[in-house]
């Protein structure tokens, strides 16, 4: 029973001494340098195209989707199957691929689902609108899915 006690103390003290430490978390950078769009939104449509091409060529890709506005480019692809157990792999190809099509771009990639469904419905809702009045509505959606992107 004494020792169980002692055992007790030191994983207490222990506890407290580890939430009392000053644990440096990395700085993040502000929003406009985290690749947000900033300015009037341009699309570049047919680089949009042409990366989803690049994407689809990639091995393990099932679908993909793209978007490119201003000089930032989001891509993202659907993985299925035992293709999921490579995702980092197949996102540093498709990144590097990307990067040699596009080069001067910030390019962001992600494997995510939900990121997917978002940046298709983005893309849906520029083809809805009106060539020259791209709402900042979308330029924000934009803005969190880059973000998101980045972690």
């Amino acid at each position: 029973m004494n020792k169980i006690l002692k055992v007790v103390i030191l994983c207490l003290i222990v506890c407290i001494m580890a939430g009392c430490a000053v644990v440096e978390l990395p700085q993040r950078k502000p929003l406009a340098q985290m690749g947000q769009v900033s300015g009037p939104p341009y699309i570049h449509a047919e680089l949009s195209e042409q990366v989803e091409e690049v994407a689809g060529d990639i091995q393990g890709v099932k679908d993909s989707t793209a978007l490119v506005m201003n000089d930032q480019i989001a891509v993202a692809v659907k993985v299925t199957g035992f293709d999921r157990l490579h995702l980092k792999a197949i996102r540093q190809n498709l990144y590097n691929q990307v990067e040699r099509t596009a080069p001067g771009y910030d390019v962001h990639v992600t494997t995510d689902k939900k990121l997917f469904a978002q940046l298709q419905m983005l893309k849906e809702q520029i083809k809805n609108a009106q060539q020259y009045s791209i709402p900042a509505q979308i330029k924000d959606s934009y803005n969190v899915i880059i973000e998101d992107m980045n972690g």
